[in-house]
């Protein structure tokens, strides 16, 4: 039998000691840095990890994991801090190399030679106009089409990507191989964390369920018993959802960055100026309860104060919550655009085209009041549920940009 391969934890720590020294050494070329995206949820950190401690171990490519969240912010996601120590790594994410662990000296658009995307498909801007390459690419949103030439382009609809990376390794995952099960653990609390423990059925796919048995039986969770799907799952997913949704010691601008994207569309109507800035934030907490913590008016000023310390023309607030009595599943739409970057026109449309769009099937409501401030802003109570960044995201980009709208873009 093979000598087994080192710990998780142990990889991690060697991997980032040694990338930063050949990075400094100018002798990095022959690391493959695998990104996943920058909301950097628990999907994309398990899936950037694992990757890295497979394609390392398994497959003999000097691999290392890069979070594109920073050290200091890692505490936004208290359900990412339990997945690590449920992974017997350090708990305060102190075993991963962030994005503030790349020196100032080493600029972020030409400091790498090959990089693998995970949970994403597009190389962030950060990382664009150097000369590395985009080598392959595991991800289950919409096809930006990006790369043609990458070694391999697995993208496809699953609930999670951690159950993509999974597949993507399982011929070489044999027990001979030694793989820690830290490995395994960090994965499944992927897939139980965005597919409701294998419950959601809007969301699991075949591979989510294939991969759910397959890493549960690799895992410290297997105690000899067979899996047993959700069943075997609903104790992690229970302790994972209180963690995502324990969020009451969160102000207002932690909230509104801790699950957040941005992305850019032309000006319509000046194609060769600036181009607007759309950013959209995932917030685990009802309008009214959010506003009521923070008082009315001091809720939309830190909500200004973001918006304009992003400098967007857009920010979209995408609410996702149960209600307290009967655990009902809801959804809500704050949308504020900036009068001054968002021509009238472009404004209506994509008010009107949000609310005529079938697939969210929005509701207008006064619930938070008529805020007095120079931006403009609409809220809704969304009817349809299980329409979340992933449609919506597309959506405001194709009615701001006046073309078809097409689901399952940006994420």
């Amino acid at each position: 039998m093979a000598t087994p391969l080192p710990g998780l934890k142990e990889f991690l720590k060697q991997t980032k000691q040694q990338f930063l020294q050949d990075l400094d050494a100018k002798n990095a070329d022959k690391w493959t840095v695998v990104m996943g995206n920058e909301a950097g949820d628990l999907d994309t950190i398990a899936s950037s990890v694992a990757y890295s401690y497979l394609a390392t171990n398994l497959q003999k490519t000097p691999t290392v994991a890069l979070v594109q969240t920073r050290h200091t912010d890692l505490y936004l996601r208290k359900e990412n801090l339990y997945a690590l120590e449920f992974s017997d790594l350090d708990s305060s994410g102190a075993d991963l190399l962030c994005i503030d662990d790349i020196p100032s000296s080493h600029p972020l658009n030409s400091s790498f030679s090959k990089y693998v995307l995970v949970d994403h498909n597009v190389l962030e801007d950060a990382f664009e106009g150097g000369s590395g390459k985009v080598v392959g690419i595991i991800d289950h949103h919409a096809d930006e089409k990006k790369y043609p030439d990458a070694a391999f382009r697995e993208i496809e609809p699953a609930g999670s990507c951690t159950s993509l990376v999974a597949r993507h390794f399982q011929k070489e995952w044999t027990v001979e191989a030694g793989v820690s099960q830290d490995v395994a653990t960090l994965l499944l609390t992927g897939v139980t964390i965005d597919t409701g423990g294998l419950k959601d059925k809007d969301v699991v796919k075949p591979v989510d369920e294939a991969s759910g048995r397959f890493l549960y039986a690799n895992s410290k969770l297997e105690q000899g018993g067979s899996f047993q799907g959700p069943k075997s799952l609903k104790d992690l997913d229970d302790t994972l959802h209180d963690k995502k949704v324990d969020i009451g010691d969160l102000s207002t601008r932690d909230l509104l960055r801790r699950d957040y994207k941005d992305f850019e569309v032309s000006n319509p109507d000046n194609l060769q100026g600036p181009k607007l800035v759309v950013g959209l934030s995932t917030v685990p907490m009802g309008l009214e309860a959010w506003s009521e913590r923070d008082g009315k008016n001091k809720f939309f000023d830190n909500v200004e104060n973001y918006f304009a310390g992003r400098n967007l023309s857009v920010l979209g607030i995408l609410t996702t919550f149960k209600t307290e009595k009967k655990h009902k599943k809801k959804r809500e739409l704050l949308f504020l655009t900036n009068k001054d970057t968002v021509p009238a026109d472009v404004e209506k449309r994509l008010f009107d085209g949000l609310e005529k769009s079938d697939q969210l099937e929005l509701k207008e409501t006064d619930k938070l009041g008529k805020p007095n401030h120079p931006k403009h802003t609409r809220v809704w109570d969304q009817g349809n549920t299980e329409s979340n960044r992933k449609v919506i995201a597309p959506l405001v980009q194709s009615l701001l940009e006046g073309k078809p709208a097409e689901a399952g873009g940006q994420s």
